[in-house]
């Protein structure tokens, strides 16, 4: 059983980057994510996440990502979240490196779900952007939704403790000022495929590979091919 929900979640995930795979220029990342949830209260939780990524072939580190928040439970499987997120970019250009940031605040909805031991995550994120970009302050907003799929390959009965595939994808639209960034309302897509494993509830590793598609500019699309280690936890 549990093999051939693998095989299903694998063919749409190469179908996924089939459907993508007609771009322009290729890069090769390597990310590494660590998320954490504390719970401060029955229905309170502070939430983090930290991501650092390098460049393209690995040559230096361009990409720091902090995103602290607040979240409430509105029910036990649903979570409302408010936060922010810093995120500084190091790009060469002319010999040098040139650094830009953007602030962005965020407002959150979660849900979780369980089928016979399969989690499922949805997500819909709402950013606001403060963007910096060749001395100029930009605004724009954008809309994210997130899908996460973990099977218990080999695990305990309740799947507190044992070794699962991950499938996610998520998608990016443009709400407000596309004319500033690529001029679509659609322009990134990630699809992942990972394995991990769970220590415990409060502790989880996983490594896998992404996909993600950028229309970089009106004309140019970019695939990335990113292996991500992660690790979340939980108090």
């Amino acid at each position: 059983m549990q093999t051939s929900k693998t095989k299903i979640f694998l063919s749409i995930f190469l179908t996924l980057c089939f459907c993508q795979g007609f771009s322009q220029d290729v890069e090769h990342n390597a990310w590494l994510f660590w998320s954490h949830q504390q719970k401060i209260g029955e229905r309170w939780q502070l939430s983090s996440d930290v991501q650092v990524r390098s460049a393209d072939n690995l040559d230096y580190v361009n990409t720091l990502l902090i995103r602290p928040g607040i979240g409430y439970k509105i029910a036990a499987n649903q979570t409302l979240t408010l936060g922010y997120t810093y995120f500084g970019t190091w790009e060469k250009e002319n010999s040098g490196r040139v650094y830009e940031h953007e602030n962005r605040i965020f407002e959150q909805f979660q849900i979780e779900n369980e089928i016979k031991k399969v989690e499922i995550t949805n997500r819909l994120r709402y950013e606001q952007r403060f963007m910096y970009q060749q001395y100029h302050r930009i605004f724009t907003q954008r809309l994210r939704h997130y899908l996460m799929v973990q099977v218990p390959l080999l695990a305990d009965p309740l799947f507190t403790k044992g070794l699962y595939t991950a499938f996610q994808n998520e998608i990016f639209l443009n709400i407000q000022g596309q004319e500033h960034l690529t001029k679509r309302t659609f322009d990134q897509n990630r699809t992942y495929l990972g394995l991990g494993y769970r220590f415990s509830q409060e502790l989880e590793m996983e490594g896998g590979y992404m996909f993600r598609y950028i229309i970089a500019e009106e004309n140019t699309n970019v695939r990335n091919n990113i292996f991500q280690i992660s690790v979340r936890t939980s108090f």
